[in-house]
């Protein structure tokens, strides 16, 4: 039986992904009182930590488009979190509200995956925020992540699988250095295409390679790992 869960987005322009899901069941074990999602379009990602994580207190969103800030503030008040989850209007280049600088327990992210000049511009204002470096860089998100994360907190991201080198290099140059690297793939015959990583302050001695992730068993069908990250999160 699910959870009396409802997430509200646009009928038109940027809808969340299954990417959200899958970064917040990665982020989870690392949740600490407070969290810090870095564009959280509709707050699928802070919902999804607040009904896992009893421990979590306070999480607090960053959307810089007003229509998604707006999706994000409205789930939160209808699905019961007000008091424990916030959104906020701003450009997370900025200084984040009500947020003291290396506060926060556990910081995410499923930033813009593609550079500008990458792949084909979306005619959607919203869906090219989203989805292209418009807006901000990956550069961008782990400065704000290194602004706000505490001395033992984490990081959790997901990206595009052809930019984990890029992600390692930000992270040595904002001291969040990789712990737990995690591949998605599509189907099992297929190469990754996105990437998990979490990262911290603490210096590790090599990142942890986790077992791959693999979203489809079959055409249609989810793979059983996949279906049960569905139902941890919708149940009683």
């Amino acid at each position: 039986m699910t959870l009396p869960f409802r997430v509200r987005q646009p009928e038109e322009g940027y809808r969340f992904s299954i990417d959200s899901v899958l970064l917040a069941d990665f982020a989870a074990p690392h949740c600490g009182r407070s969290v810090l999602d870095l564009g959280t379009g509709s707050g699928v990602i802070l919902l999804l930590l607040a009904m896992r994580c009893d421990i979590l207190k306070k999480g607090v969103g960053v959307e810089i488009q007003r229509t998604l800030w707006e999706f994000a503030c409205r789930n939160i008040g209808e699905n019961g979190f007000e008091g424990r989850l916030s959104a906020v209007l701003c450009d997370l280049r900025d200084d984040v509200p009500g947020l003291s600088p290396r506060s926060v327990d556990l910081v995410v992210s499923n930033p813009p995956y593609r550079k500008i000049g990458e792949g084909r511009r979306n005619p959607d204002p919203g869906k090219e925020i989203a989805r292209h470096e418009v807006a901000c860089t990956m550069e961008d998100v782990f400065s704000a992540a290194g602004k706000y994360l505490s001395p033992r907190g984490r990081f959790a991201i997901v990206c595009p699988s052809h930019r984990l080198h890029e992600i390692f290099t930000l992270g040595a140059s904002t001291g969040i250095l990789p712990e737990t690297v995690r591949f998605i793939h599509p189907h099992p015959d297929e190469p990754a295409n996105r990437v998990l990583v979490a990262g911290s302050r603490r210096k590790a001695p090599e990142p942890a390679i986790l077992p791959p992730l693999v979203v489809y068993e079959a055409k249609g069908r989810y793979h059983p790992e996949v279906e049960g990250i569905f139902s941890n999160f919708f149940r009683e």
